[in-house]
């Protein structure tokens, strides 16, 4: 632990934010390759024809969740995905009002965006089939717009995984429920800020909200669980 201008700056976890970003990014979330044709040609990416497969192990998969667990395990202490971040930042209200627990945070997540970003380069150097945020995306993606239910269930879903975080002592709790909830939350918000700095900064808005906003509202959920939790009576003897 180091200070900066008087603030405490952890350089081993974010550090380790920045390899276990890396790591999972380049195993689990991997990236997307152009398919080929019976001919051996090159098949365009369009919007319309999904010519493309994931080279990744895939968060929400058996083999995703041995990933994180063994990650998490490897890079003892490292939030690596966004929403874990802000689950943890904002479950202990002491961090709330500590200006050092916010900009820690801010540099965590930035960790995670540089360890991601790297991530996607090497594999797109190893490869030439790498589709770029430019051929995924080529018409821009559509700014974010709120969602009642869409906020509700992420709210929700941040409320079950800080009480999973908190209360359930199993290296492999988490990654488990990671897998189930990643058709809620999304996980690899670090992965797609980084695509999207690398290839096409057009977009920032349509990205940068998501990753913001979503993970606050996780963060958000994880702080009511853990209210709630607290008041509730306790078992009578």
């Amino acid at each position: 632990m180091k200070k900066v201008n008087g603030m405490e700056f952890n350089v081993r976890k974010t550090m380790t934010e920045l390899v276990g970003a890396f790591a999972v990014t380049w195993l689990v979330f991997g990236i997307t390759v152009l398919t080929k044709d019976a001919g051996g040609a090159q098949v365009m990416a369009t919007a319309t024809i999904p010519a493309t497969h994931v080279v990744g192990l895939g968060l929400a998969s058996v083999a995703g969740v041995l990933a994180m667990a063994i990650a998490w395990m490897a890079f003892k202490g490292a939030d690596i995905l966004p929403p874990v971040t802000w689950m943890k930042h904002m479950s202990n209200t002491d961090n709330l009002s500590d200006v050092d627990a916010w900009i820690n945070t801010v540099i965590t997540l930035v960790a995670q965006i540089i360890g991601a970003a790297l991530a996607i380069f090497l594999m797109a150097e190893i490869t030439a089939d790498y589709v770029t945020y430019a051929q995924a995306y080529p018409g821009g993606q559509d700014a974010w717009a709120f969602d009642a239910m869409s906020v509700a269930s992420i709210v929700a879903a941040g409320a079950v995984l800080g009480h999973i975080s908190t209360k359930v002592d199993s290296v492999w709790a988490m990654p488990v429920a990671v897998m189930a909830m990643a058709g809620i939350i999304n996980f690899e918000s670090a992965a797609d800020m980084a695509s999207m700095i690398m290839n096409d900064t057009g977009d920032m808005m349509a990205v940068a909200v998501p990753w913001i906003v979503d993970g606050i509202c996780v963060g958000a959920g994880a702080l009511i669980g853990g209210m709630i939790d607290e008041n509730l009576p306790g078992e009578e003897e």
